[in-house]
């Protein structure tokens, strides 16, 4: 009993998983089927022609009714292959899984199992051989993906329609008792190929589809894990070490072509009174409500970053020393007139702001820049915060190569 159990139960698996790839495997039956053909079509054109010419051959005329019956059907092979591949490539050009790409691979197959059931009942005239039967049965199995139920009617029925037509043309009892074991072993032996073709094709899709779902997490989570390595998880701005990169290389850029880069550096003020008074959640809100104000005030080219805990900064490539005030001091006023909305209602932050420029011609690297508007901040800090304060940069005479901040 446990073993029907366990047999039903694989059946249904198995029914299952069928049904996740019937539409593919459609389309591939498409495929195979007009690939299939293509190659058929010169196959039977030769043969329908060598056959029908030798029977026009009066001095062969002992052969003349089989060979013109195989020449026939070898026409009609080819009529079939015409016809069947025209359609299957209309189909696979709507590339709509519809009846008629349902039914194609399925009437190409009935076709040519009735084609090899033909061919060995008029060449049984001459020879007791099964070839065109064992040849036809083994082409269905292994072009077509046919589930096992299709495949064992299909077979099932050439082999009952090769045994009880067999005598029709194959008059002696040894060689009609050896042609019908053909008939009936042949389509087995057919059947047991389609089955493992069919569920070897299923597993390989299953496999493929499984493995293309893994390699689009995996590329996903590097995606994420890049993300996250270049921005600060919080709020989404650059952090540290990807501000200092690209700071770095739009200082050199700006030396090479002659503009100056201004940095404006800000802090929020009492952040702490924040955290202890509202806790660390509301503190987070407030930090992503100030990196959404920075971003919204600043252009487009301009770099917003977080440094860390509540200092932020942004950088202004093509700006002089005015215009960088300007902002800082437009980011400040927007800082204070957007209060955060919270629980315990409205909360209303100040930030304090240093600003420095760095003109091309003072060869200053990142580091220098930094410490001039942690100079600039510390002195906003000093006159009372929610201000602005520029910074004067401090650079060598005689600048050697420029340093760079080590992250």
């Amino acid at each position: 009993m446990s073993f029907l159990t366990d047999m039903a139960r694989r059946l249904q698996a198995t029914a299952a998983e069928d049904a996740q790839v019937h539409e593919q495997v459609t389309l591939d039956n498409l495929r195979r089927l007009r690939l299939g053909a293509l190659l058929a079509l010169p196959v039977f054109a030769g043969a329908s022609a060598w056959a029908l010419a030798v029977a026009q051959d009066a001095s062969a005329n002992m052969a003349l009714p089989w060979q013109q019956a195989v020449g026939s059907v070898h026409l009609c092979g080819f009529a079939l292959a015409l016809v069947l591949g025209v359609l299957a490539h209309g189909a696979l050009r709507r590339g709509h899984v519809g009846w008629l790409a349902r039914a194609l691979p399925v009437v190409a197959a009935v076709a040519t199992l009735l084609l090899g059931v033909l061919l060995m009942l008029f060449y049984q005239w001459v020879t007791p051989k099964a070839t065109p039967l064992m040849v036809t049965a083994v082409a269905v199995a292994l072009v077509f993906y046919l589930r096992p139920v299709l495949s064992a009617v299909l077979f099932s029925g050439m082999a009952a329609l090769g045994f009880a037509a067999l005598p029709l043309t194959q008059p002696n009892p040894a060689l009609l008792a050896s042609g019908r074991v053909s008939a009936l072993v042949i389509p087995l032996t057919g059947l047991l190929l389609s089955v493992l073709s069919w569920r070897k094709n299923t597993v390989n899709i299953l496999l493929s589809r499984s493995l293309a779902q893994a390699n689009a997490t995996l590329a996903a989570k590097q995606v994420e894990l890049e993300r996250l390595a270049w921005h600060d998880s919080l709020t989404g701005l650059c952090n540290r070490g990807e501000f200092m990169r690209r700071a770095d290389h739009e200082l050199l850029r700006a030396m090479r072509h002659n503009y100056s880069t201004a940095f404006v550096l800000l802090d929020l003020d009492h952040f702490k009174r924040v955290n202890d008074h509202y806790g660390h959640p509301v503190g987070d809100a407030v930090l992503r409500h100030l990196a959404g104000v920075l971003k919204a005030g600043v252009r487009a080219s301009d770099v917003v970053a977080r440094l860390g805990g509540e200092e932020f900064i942004v950088m202004l490539p093509h700006a002089r020393l005015d215009a960088a005030l300007l902002c800082a001091e437009k980011l400040r006023r927007c800082v204070q007139e957007h209060p955060l909305a919270t629980e315990a209602g409205w909360l209303s932050v100040t930030v304090s702001l240093g600003v420095v420029e760095v003109p091309p011609q003072s060869r200053a690297d990142v580091s220098m820049a930094y410490a001039a508007i942690d100079r600039a901040l510390y002195r906003a800090k000093s006159a009372g915060r929610n201000c602005v304060q520029a910074g004067t940069l401090v650079v060598d005479d005689e600048p050697t190569e420029p340093a760079r901040l080590v992250v």
